[in-house]
């Protein structure tokens, strides 16, 4: 992805092409089958995309992680409105309350190509740039939530 062009375009451009691809397979091969064939590939490609996010810089994990995050938040930026229920250094608790991603995914009917190139995003960040982060999400708004709840633990942080 080029730096010019902003990451909801991105997925729109994406979407232009995995759409009609999702579906045709879909027809010829069965949902199951299909969706069984691209996920994974798809899966993939974006951990390899945030890997390249994740940074190793500093020897504090939760270091790592703060650059990683505040990298992406560049990214997402304006796509997504959080609030941040909790900052501290034991975690970062945040619900995200707007998400165009989701608007635009579920209106299309592909809540589920939607979690994997954005939402699946999320569950890579920690493990790549800092693997004592431990992240959870009960809910995102992609599969029709009220909200996304965010909830990172920093383990062993400061020791």
């Amino acid at each position: 992805m080029e730096t010019q062009t902003s990451y909801m375009q991105w997925v729109k451009t994406q979407t232009d092409v995995l759409v009609p691809l999702l579906r045709h397979l879909r027809t010829e091969l069965g949902e199951e089958k299909a969706n069984a064939l691209v996920y994974p590939a798809l899966r993939e490609h974006m951990k390899k995309w945030i890997s390249e996010f994740a940074s190793n810089e500093s020897d504090d994990p939760v270091k790592n992680f703060i650059k990683t995050s505040e990298m992406l938040e560049e990214t997402f930026k304006g796509d997504v409105d959080y609030d941040v229920l909790k900052n501290d250094d034991e975690g970062l608790d945040l619900n995200v309350t707007r998400c165009r991603y989701a608007q635009f995914f579920r209106q299309l009917g592909e809540p589920e190509l939607g979690a994997i190139l954005v939402c699946e995003a999320d569950d890579h960040i920690a493990d790549l740039s800092a693997p004592t982060v431990n992240f959870s999400r009960t809910d995102t708004m992609m599969k029709g939530g009220t909200h996304c709840p965010f909830r990172y633990k920093f383990e062993n942080h400061g020791e």
